[in-house]
């Protein structure tokens, strides 16, 4: 899909969203709020870094709404699985089994396609929500933004044979210090996305150089195997920054570097279901979790915060390293060209991290 018609997509989605939204004010979600005493949360053992940080936003966000509400949460599937189960759950007529749903573009963009989340004008009702925090507009509020790049063990790559682009990483003068001990991904998806700003072509030829070098495959929660120096670099880790932040004030050896101009992240959203048990809650909560408030908690416990928020440790690093961000709104489009797209590119890429 080109540029032109990718932006005439997201203009039409924006203008038919803004046509469904209902009318709502924050005093009339706190007051719907104190009637529902309890909000119901599926998600990842470890979300927003595990039950910890969640009973610290459970006390400030009564603190802050007059409230005293619980939040019940309960470890669950994978965001795929999970939006899944939303789905389900909506076409059977049943209400959400979670009452906000957690997940990233390419997670929401499913839901977004089955029209299963709440229209909920956010950047009208709550002071601190701007309208670019609205990724997928009056559906998704962005809770934090996470950058994927390159890992590496700076006790065991110097700076300056450090890789500064993904390039780098198959360059024949620099790629000699990590041949034979370069960890890939067992994923396809990080691949299929530097399509967004790379041709197919260039992705395929990248890819094959890359297998020729690797010494292995790491999965996206195992950086500490390169903090060991099992593996002294890892192509990519989604991710990479928090990992980075964790590990350093550990005292750890663990340097991320953006593979890519625009780097491309993930921006990890909350929404409300359609069918949501505790939808006052659920809404006001999602608007919550944008707030500064919420944020230090989560940069704090987690490490994790949206760069859309002043002042945050996102906010903080993208503006000292001058980085660029890919337009939300190309990345949805992306998503939003559904799994069929690029299949036959797909394919090709699956059979080369095979090799």
């Amino acid at each position: 899909m080109k540029i032109s018609a990718k932006v005439a997509a997201w203009s039409l989605m924006s203008v038919s969203l803004h046509s469904h939204v209902a009318a709502e004010t924050l005093e009339q979600l706190i007051a719907g709020a104190k009637k529902e005493s309890e909000l119901t949360f599926i998600a990842g053992a470890q979300t927003f870094g595990g039950p910890k940080t969640l009973n610290l936003l459970e006390a400030a966000f009564n603190k802050r709404f007059g409230l005293n509400m619980k939040i019940r949460f309960a470890a669950g599937p994978e965001m795929n699985s999970m939006a899944a189960r939303v789905i389900t759950e909506l076409r059977n007529g049943s209400k959400a089994s979670s009452d906000i749903y957690h997940g990233s573009q390419s997670h929401v963009s499913l839901l977004h396609k089955e029209k299963a989340l709440e229209q909920v004008n956010y950047s009208g009702i709550f002071p601190w929500i701007s309208k670019p925090m609205e990724i997928f507009p009056n559906e998704g509020v962005l809770i934090f933004t996470s950058l994927r790049g390159m890992i590496y063990n700076s006790k065991i790559i110097p700076k300056d044979k450090a890789p500064k682009t993904y390039e780098d990483l198959v360059d024949p003068k620099l790629s000699p210090t990590w041949a034979g001990k370069l960890a890939i991904p067992p994923y396809v998806s990080w691949l299929v996305e530097l399509s967004m700003i790379w041709s197919e072509d260039k992705v395929k030829n990248f890819t094959k150089k890359l297998v020729s070098l690797s010494g292995g495959r790491l999965r996206y929660s195992e950086e500490e195997r390169v903090v060991s120096g099992e593996f002294p670099i890892a192509a990519n880790m989604g991710g990479a920054t928090e990992q980075m932040w964790q590990w350093q004030a550990k005292g750890a050896p663990l340097v991320a570097v953006m593979g890519s101009t625009p780097v491309l992240p993930s921006y990890f959203q909350l929404a409300v279901p359609r069918n949501s048990a505790h939808p006052n809650l659920a809404k006001l909560f999602t608007g919550f979790m944008a707030s500064k408030e919420a944020q230090a908690i989560l940069e704090k416990q987690d490490f994790r915060t949206s760069h859309l928020v002043e002042g945050t440790m996102m906010n903080r690093y993208l503006k000292q390293n001058k980085l660029k961000l890919q337009e939300a709104k190309e990345s949805i489009n992306f998503y939003l060209q559904g799994e069929d797209s690029g299949l036959e590119f797909k394919e090709e890429l699956t059979k080369m991290l095979k090799q």
